[in-house]
């Protein structure tokens, strides 16, 4: 199928589409509602051709709708028709399970996002779970959300901000002992040298989740309450597709 993959962030809606290079943006922001997201997406991508929609949506999805309003943008997104604004079949994910499902080989992976606010998910045996981990106290003065933020790391610069995230990837490693943690979101560039048993992983590679909503690839993510359960195709019909390894670019 020919996937056009929406992944609303707190800075830019970010935008690719099955057959087309790279990716378009359109601007986010605290005012963007469900109708002008909607809006701003078509316009964007008036020349490019796909059949079905995977929504990464930056707040609480369950049974594979939106069910809570998303903190650091407008209003309207829980009762708008999105099928009827698009004209397309439409899928939501959370946009850190999105993520965490671009990334998911097997077993047990964490996926932690660090970009305008913080998002994380996990994956255990098939099964994604989204974690809301900004309430979480880092210290005892300081919450994950007020440490780690894109607004923190302007704040407070890139030494302390570096120093928060590793200690916060240390705590989640020690509460959920993955065997794979990702990396992902705009600042986890900055995490250099990663930490043991970590990897990195650009945006883009969300695109990988926004494919396996949809029949067609080598595993496909349903709704299940609020988790989603992956089914997987055998190798011998589909051969499973691997994560790049990659090493996040270099700080000059």
């Amino acid at each position: 199928m020919q996937i056009l993959m929406i992944d609303v962030g707190g800075t830019n809606v970010k935008l690719m589409a099955s057959g087309h290079e790279g990716r378009r943006k359109v601007p986010s922001g605290a005012k963007l509602t469900a109708a002008q997201m909607a809006s701003e997406v078509i316009k964007a991508t008036e020349d490019w051709e796909y059949e079905a929609i995977s929504l990464g949506y930056p707040s609480l999805v369950k049974d594979g709708r939106p069910a809570r309003e998303p903190l650091n943008l407008g209003g309207g997104w829980l009762n708008f028709d999105y099928e009827k604004a698009f004209k397309r079949p439409v899928r939501f994910i959370n946009d850190a399970a999105m993520q965490a499902l671009a990334s998911y080989k097997h077993g047990r992976m964490l996926f932690l996002g660090f970009g305008t606010s913080t998002g994380a998910a996990i994956i255990v045996d098939d099964i994604i779970i989204t974690l809301e981990i900004g309430a979480l106290r880092l210290t005892r003065r300081a919450r994950f959300m007020d440490r780690l933020s894109d607004e923190a790391l302007q704040r407070d610069g890139r030494k302390r901000w570096l120093k928060s995230a590793n200690e916060a990837i240390a705590m989640m490693q020690d509460v959920f002992r993955p065997e794979d943690t990702v990396l992902g979101g705009g600042n986890a560039q900055d995490i250099d040298p990663l930490p043991k048993g970590c990897r990195w992983r650009d945006n883009q590679a969300a695109f990988t989740g926004a494919t396996r909503l949809w029949p067609g690839s080598d595993m496909i993510a349903e709704p299940y309450g609020s988790s989603w359960r992956i089914r997987k195709k055998p190798s011998s019909e589909h051969p499973p597709a691997q994560p790049a390894e990659v090493s996040p670019p270099k700080k000059r």
